[in-house]
């Protein structure tokens, strides 16, 4: 006796669908959905441009929904295009000398730590934008910061045995602060 496999045959597109997960089978239908919906061309690509360069708040302006509704797309569409293009603007703020030389002198905290000491010197930044930046300009791939965990699993000891060096004084250590792991 043969054992037939679970496939039945779409009524919409008479292509072959699994019937436990519901997917088409058809080459040619999973190809067609992989697509892009809406195609661009270099007049739609002009006039973004044009929006984009002439206006100085495009995305909020309500000029990107006229457009919108000119070429028959979604705004956010237009919006996703623009930024392939490179001509949205992005939401980070620039990072000023002052603010680079007090994450240049606290890189060993943590982010949290660093956020308060920006805080206490005027300069408003998130968790995740100091995250960001710190890993971009890769102080914290520095070899000389290491934790506790990461110099015992680089010597391949027990990270008990770095604590009690720490607390016996053979070993320098700062504490990271808070948002750390084990």
């Amino acid at each position: 006796m043969q054992e037939t496999s679970p496939k039945n045959i779409c009524t919409g597109c008479s292509s072959t669908v699994h019937l436990r997960c519901g997917r088409h089978c058809d080459p040619a239908r999973v190809k067609a959905q992989g697509r892009r919906s809406h195609v661009f061309t270099d007049q739609v690509d002009q006039l973004i441009r044009e929006l984009y360069l002439n206006h100085r708040n495009a995305k909020t302006c309500p000029s990107i929904r006229l457009l919108a509704r000119k070429v028959a797309m979604p705004h956010w569409v237009l919006k996703k295009r623009a930024r392939e293009l490179g001509l949205a603007r992005t939401k980070e703020q620039p990072w000023s000398e002052p603010e680079l030389a007090i994450l240049a002198r606290y890189a060993w905290m943590s982010d949290e730590r660093i956020r308060l000491k920006l805080k206490a010197a005027g300069y408003a930044r998130t968790v995740t934008a100091i995250h960001l930046k710190l890993k971009r300009m890769r102080y914290k791939h520095d070899g000389s910061f290491y934790s506790a965990n990461s110099l015992a699993q680089a010597l391949g000891i027990d990270s008990h045995a770095v604590t009690r060096w720490i607390k016996s004084g053979h070993l320098k250590a700062k504490l990271r602060g808070t948002a750390r792991g084990e």
